[in-house]
């Protein structure tokens, strides 16, 4: 039996496979050394998910060349600097107001130093945030971005999906050094969150096929003597098609009670039946 989860967020279609559970006639020392190697794979599988989550983020509401990736730094040392962010978000959100902009977010907080910078620079942030198109809209977004951050230098420059799907951008934020216990990265709350997987369980013959309309970009299994592996990246070009797999899947996943009625019913009428007789 595979465990089979699909999502499917904009043009991006992500789909992981796994096999779960002991085999049958396992000896405890086959059971144990399973643990340890499903708990080497829990990381690895961990952390393609929190990439996942984040380039799902990224493309639910952010376009190349539109949107800015942005950083602020500090000339001194902040005393607090979650403060300075929150100022900042707050007078960036009124000011983008006037150009017809929601201010909208993914931020990260960083401790590395930054021996590019003219002045030394250690804490400062890297941010993902709504643009705009236009006739010079850009030099003044940028402008707004300087005069609502009076502590330091600022760098904003034009949103570019050098990998597939922004992957590089969401792998150099989760990348960043943090501070203990602090969160990777923080979002706005009016970003739109990413649409809810399929999950199915799946004989091992009728799993990870690939959906019509969908060109495949990365298919990583992986293999080893307690199960099987797959992680699939593809790019939906063809909407139609990739929508009428998607319906089904859907009702395979979690069928309306209607459904499930009808379904009752179909087993009913072929169940053979017993007992009763003139």
């Amino acid at each position: 039996m595979i465990i089979q989860k699909e999502e499917a967020n904009g043009n991006l279609y992500q789909l992981s496979l796994f096999s779960t559970g002991f085999l049958p006639g396992m000896s405890p020392r086959q059971r144990e050394k399973r643990r340890q190697q499903t708990a080497e794979y829990k990381k690895r599988l961990n952390a393609k998910a929190r990439l996942w989550r984040l380039m799902q983020i990224i493309c639910a509401n952010f376009e190349q060349m539109r949107d800015l990736f942005v950083c602020l730094t500090y000339a001194e040392a902040p005393e607090n600097e979650g403060r300075c962010l929150e100022a900042f978000h707050r007078k960036i959100k009124r000011a983008l107001v006037k150009y017809g902009i929601e201010h909208g977010y993914v931020a990260v907080t960083t401790a590395h130093d930054m021996p590019e910078a003219d002045t030394p620079v250690r804490v400062h942030h890297h941010l993902i945030m709504h643009g705009a198109m236009g006739p010079k809209m850009y030099i003044k977004i940028r402008d707004e971005i300087a005069r609502c951050w009076p502590h330091g230098d600022v760098d904003v420059r034009p949103l570019r999906q050098n990998e597939e799907f922004f992957r590089d951008t969401a792998q150099y934020f989760l990348d960043q050094p943090t501070a203990k216990g602090a969160r990777k990265y923080s979002c706005s709350r009016n970003l739109k969150q990413p649409n809810e997987p399929i999950r199915l369980r799946l004989p091992e013959s009728a799993a990870g096929e690939v959906p019509p309309g969908v060109i495949v970009i990365e298919d990583d299994p992986y293999t080893n003597q307690y199960g099987h592996y797959r992680y699939l990246v593809g790019r939906i070009f063809d909407r139609h098609a990739f929508n009428r797999y998607w319906e089904r899947q859907r009702k395979k996943a979690a069928p309306d009670p209607w459904e499930r009625l009808r379904r009752r019913q179909r087993r009913a009428e072929v169940r053979p039946r017993y007992g009763g007789g003139a």
